[in-house]
């Protein structure tokens, strides 16, 4: 499974945030140089399917368990276009 830490401007590559919305508006993610969308985990398996196939999907949590996850199920699902982002 690829692990990203740097992020490439280019619209290619968009992070999801797959905190639950109160993580969200706790800590917020801010990038300057990269398109962020927020779509909480428990609901990444209904909205992923509609998300377009040749953007590379970044998958963000706070200490990459959630991401990891669900990077895994969603490679299993199928979908080749997804990484865990890790800014650290």
């Amino acid at each position: 499974m690829k692990i990203q830490n740097e992020i490439k401007s280019n619209n290619n590559e968009i992070i999801i945030d797959i905190r639950s919305i109160d993580e969200q508006e706790k800590k917020p993610l801010r990038l300057t140089n990269i398109k962020i969308k927020s779509i909480p985990f428990y609901k990444l398996d209904t909205h992923f399917k509609k998300l377009d196939k040749n953007i590379i999907w970044l998958l963000y949590c706070d200490n990459g368990v959630m991401s990891r996850l669900q990077t895994l199920y969603l490679k299993e699902q199928g979908f080749k276009n997804v990484k865990i982002y890790n800014p650290f």
